[in-house]
């Protein structure tokens, strides 16, 4: 019996990847630059097999710095990167105990930038600084978690950024923030998960409209899911 519940779990994961990729595949845009607080905000580079139009893949910010990034964008990308050898935040220095090694830190002005995926300082500063050259200022996508020390004044204030094209994935849903989109997977839990090894979890949004179509603040919560 257990077998079984596993190998129909197991099924249902995988056509729950399928139609998350169809629906990343269906988007027409290709000279997009998605602005992401982490990973899962360049899954649609990864299935698009597009280039990075953005310096935030393979990356992640703290909630208070990826907020002070977004607001004053094209300064932070026009200034050198720095690195350090600690983070100011011991929850981020938790993070960097946990991987095989303790990534690089690169600092811009007052805001940290975590290298997850880069093992040398040298090389997450050329990726950084080769795609912070091809930002689309003209078609940006904020996307925000609630993850990395988020709070929810941290999300009030996301939403309150007078930008129409960008949206925050959550735990739980929140009615008064418009941008919001809930991952039902994860409700009753404080933050989300790993949504980008664990993409199945994201079968009900809607990629393309998200992509293609910029989201005006008054339009309600559910546009921005796809038909299920």
């Amino acid at each position: 019996m257990l077998k079984a519940k596993s190998y129909a779990s197991s099924l249902n994961n995988k056509i729950n990847k399928a139609k998350v990729i169809a629906n990343i595949c269906s988007i027409q845009n290709r000279d997009f630059s998605v602005i992401a607080s982490n990973c899962t905000g360049t899954l649609p580079y990864r299935f698009l097999k597009s280039r990075y139009n953005t310096p935030t893949a393979n990356l992640l910010f703290m909630a208070p710095c990826y907020l002070k990034f977004i607001k004053n964008l094209e300064y932070y990308l026009s200034i050198p990167m720095v690195f350090y050898t600690t983070s100011r935040y011991a929850y981020a220095e938790k993070i960097r105990a946990a991987h095989q090694h303790y990534y690089p830190i690169g600092t811009l002005d007052d805001i940290e930038v975590h290298f997850m995926h880069y093992t040398t300082a040298s090389d997450a500063k050329a990726k950084w600084n080769k795609r912070r050259q091809r930002v689309n200022y003209d078609n940006l996508i904020f996307a925000f978690t609630d993850k990395d020390l988020c709070t929810p004044e941290h999300l009030y204030e996301f939403d309150a950024i007078d930008h129409p094209h960008k949206f925050v994935l959550t735990a739980n849903y929140w009615p008064d923030i418009k941008c919001a989109i809930q991952v039902p997977h994860f409700a009753g839990q404080r933050e989300i998960g790993d949504c980008y090894t664990h993409y199945e979890h994201l079968k009900h949004i809607d990629f393309r409209s998200l992509v293609d179509h910029p989201v005006p603040r008054e339009q309600p919560q559910p546009s921005l899911y796809a038909s299920q």
